[in-house]
């Protein structure tokens, strides 16, 4: 099963491995793809994913997250674009590519005056954001569109629209942070009236073939916020707009447990990427909301989130709780996963020990498996 393909909409991936988007840190300060970047994803396509996601690419400058961010804010960038597109088709075999696009909203930890839907404090950062007036939602719609536009002129072969994790789309869809009452708050139809029109939007300007998806939080793991039976409201609705798949995670940067040490303050738990699994946590942790959501959609599901065994993969697809499976961290531990699973080479096991070091020493060095390395 894990090595048939299916469809994407109308776009055929080779097998059901997906790369997760994961923040690379190799961009310039401006945003522009570097040599590093464009080696990155060469390594990572030819490791046998079906389907790679990038990292997450900010529509506006006022949505950028961090540095080293890439960026498909303005037309100059797609050159660049270009680069990432065309170094996996040429070096994965079938692989395909979509672009990731985001607005950090009220997490952007570099931007002096962070907007959302609400103002409601970012408890992470002690920020508290701007209320968006409806003229700078209607704008930011039309960046959202025309950065799939210049995806979709990069030669990528979809895009997927960050809605998880707290950042703006993942804001005006949860009743956590988005507090407005007018025709972009109140209830849940409400609510992704902004998705569904960067939706409607960006379809206008790419037509009706070009795969776009979109990433969104299961489970805030925040009082007030998104939990199950919200996401399943949510993706039926996602998936009657015209979505070609959604890719399931959870929380917001306010839901991270932290302590203070050394180094500063360390993240304990991080709900989207959980660590010790197998001990501490259980495998496919997004697991018993896919059984959930998957019944009530009509697009192909994707399922992220410590998946650790060729076995639990195969369980998962035949019996049908989701589509595809992503992967993050195992694939900054070891590129070829899918190669060696799809050919039954090594262990059935990942190599990955989710210790998120990866994400510790992302910012000075960035991404990479630096246990790996000293291995």
């Amino acid at each position: 099963m894990f090595a048939k393909p299916k469809k994407i909409g109308k776009l055929e991936i080779k097998n059901r491995f997906v790369r997760s988007a994961t923040y690379e840190g190799l961009a310039t300060e401006d945003g522009e793809v570097t040599d590093k970047l464009v080696d990155f994803y060469k390594t990572l396509s030819k490791g046998g994913c079906g389907l790679i996601i990038t990292s997450y690419a900010f529509i506006q400058q006022n949505g950028r997250a961090g540095d080293k961010q890439i960026a498909i804010y303005k037309d100059d960038f797609i050159p660049g674009l270009q680069r990432l597109a065309n170094i996996v088709h040429e070096n994965g075999e079938g692989c395909k590519v979509a672009l990731q696009l985001v607005h950090s909203g009220r997490q952007s930890f570099i931007v002096k005056e962070n907007i959302a839907p609400s103002a409601v404090m970012e408890k992470f950062s002690n920020k508290m954001p701007r209320e968006m007036s409806v003229s700078e939602i209607e704008e930011t719609i039309e960046n959202f569109a025309q950065g799939l536009r210049r995806a979709k002129e990069a030669g990528f072969d979809g895009a997927q629209l960050h809605g998880a994790h707290g950042y703006l789309i993942s804001e005006f869809l949860s009743p956590y942070t988005n507090k407005r009452i007018d025709q972009y708050g109140g209830n849940t139809e409400n609510r992704i009236r902004f998705v569904e029109q960067i939706y409607k939007r960006s379809r206008e300007l790419v037509g009706n073939d070009f795969p776009i998806l979109i990433k969104m939080n299961c489970d805030d793991f925040l009082e007030g916020g998104i939990d199950l039976e919200e996401s399943k409201k949510i993706t039926n609705l996602l998936s009657n707009i015209g979505f070609d798949a959604i890719e399931i995670s959870s929380c917001m940067w306010e839901s991270v447990k932290r302590k203070k040490s050394e180094i500063g303050w360390k993240p304990t738990f991080i709900p989207e990427s959980r660590m010790s699994i197998g001990t501490t946590n259980e495998p496919a942790y997004h697991l018993p909301y896919a059984k959930e959501i998957k019944k009530g959609i009509d697009i192909p599901l994707i399922l992220v989130g410590g998946i650790n065994s060729i076995d639990l993969v195969k369980e998962i697809l035949n019996k049908g709780y989701a589509d595809f499976i992503s992967f993050s961290r195992p694939l900054i531990r070891e590129p070829n996963l899918p190669n060696r699973w799809v050919k039954g080479i090594g262990s059935s096991t990942v190599e990955c020990e989710y210790c998120n070091n990866c994400l510790m020493t992302l910012a000075k060095e960035g991404l990479h498996c630096s246990k790996k390395e000293k291995s």
